[in-house]
């Protein structure tokens, strides 16, 4: 009888135990799962990507990706996903605002916090917003071009090529804008032409190929992005005005904005014409984002707060990459992940 009770004791002992280290093991708790929609595939959201995985598994938590490929009219399908995967957060960079709103609007009714992220939400959202840091960046990178062109090409008037994306307030207010800005700062009398690339390289190609049809003087070029300017490089290369001798255009100075590996190579090229980079920082960005989705998870940051567009939440700088060898290849490696030297 005492040796059964005693055994009966002792395995109560054990399971008891069992139990409580089981309870207050990390695999008991709720696993924390964020979701992210991607713009599109391009090679900054590939390395934004690459970054948020890596900062979500230091942390121990669970991210899933889904991507619109460019077109806002897949994000629904997206959203509804990510909903019934269970995600506890959403970041999200619309490619088309106005079909964000009702997206938006479905997954705070089910209390899911969904913070906007480069491309603000259209009108009747109230949400958290992390901009980019660029305009004081990209005024300051249109009136070096402008004054490169006044003292390399003295005499020729000062003509722009700007790719943007209609109805993208990032390329209007902030990129494509304040580039303008900065020309226009240094010459007030510059042609500027500005088209819809559609933030596609190959839509960007041939919307530069019919501005040149029109107008062969231009001396500066740029896009919204990097697909874009390098869409318009393409064009211009196809007309033979794509070229440089020693690191200086034979005919027009490129920017571009976005910090990839194709840009990083060509900036340090002597016989290209791209003189400066704008570099997204994959690194940062992703911290920043993942960092504050789960401040809005624990109620930290007012996941339904009123943040306006230009009232952001947080803004992330980029880094202006001049064409240095030493310069480039330090952001490629910590930025964009890469495990070799570039070609210079």
């Amino acid at each position: 009888m005492n040796r059964t009770f005693g055994k009966l004791f002792a395995l109560l002992v054990i399971s008891a135990v069992f139990a409580v280290a089981c309870g207050n093991s990390p695999s008991a708790a709720k696993e924390t799962i964020i979701g992210d929609i991607l713009y599109n595939n391009d090679a900054y959201q590939t390395a934004q990507q690459k970054q948020m995985q890596a900062y979500a598994d230091s942390l121990g938590i669970q991210i899933v990706f889904e991507n619109q490929l460019g077109v806002g009219t897949n994000a629904p399908n997206l959203m509804d996903d990510l909903l019934a995967k269970g995600v506890q957060g959403i970041i999200f960079q619309p490619a088309d605002a106005a079909v964000s709103v009702p997206l938006v609007k479905e997954a705070q009714a089910k209390k899911i916090p969904v913070l906007g992220w480069a491309i603000p939400f259209g009108t009747g959202i109230t949400a958290p917003y992390v901009g980019l840091d660029e305009r004081a960046q990209t005024v300051g990178a249109g009136a070096r071009a402008a004054q490169w062109v006044k003292a390399n090409f003295p005499g020729k008037p000062v003509d722009v090529l700007l790719v943007t994306i209609n109805g993208a307030s990032i390329c209007a207010d902030i990129r494509m804008g304040g580039f303008k800005e900065g020309v226009l700062s240094v010459a007030p009398d510059a042609k500027i032409t500005i088209v819809d690339g559609a933030g596609s390289r190959e839509k960007a190609v041939t919307v530069s190929e019919d501005a040149l049809q029109r107008d062969k003087g231009f001396n500066i070029a740029t896009g919204c992005n990097s697909d874009m300017a390098f869409g318009a490089l393409q064009a211009f290369k196809s007309a033979g005005l794509g070229g440089a001798t020693n690191k200086k255009p034979d005919h027009t100075y490129f920017y571009s904005i976005n910090g990839t590996d194709e840009e990083l190579k060509a900036l340090v090229d002597q016989s290209s014409p791209l003189m400066e980079v704008l570099g997204l920082t994959p690194k940062e960005i992703s911290q920043t984002l993942i960092d504050t989705v789960l401040k809005m998870i624990n109620g930290t940051i007012d996941p339904y707060g009123n943040y306006p567009y230009g009232n952001y939440t947080l803004n992330v700088p980029d880094k202006a990459i001049p064409a240095d060898c030493a310069a480039a290849n330090t952001f490629n490696k910590v930025e964009y992940l890469a495990t070799q030297n570039l070609p210079c």
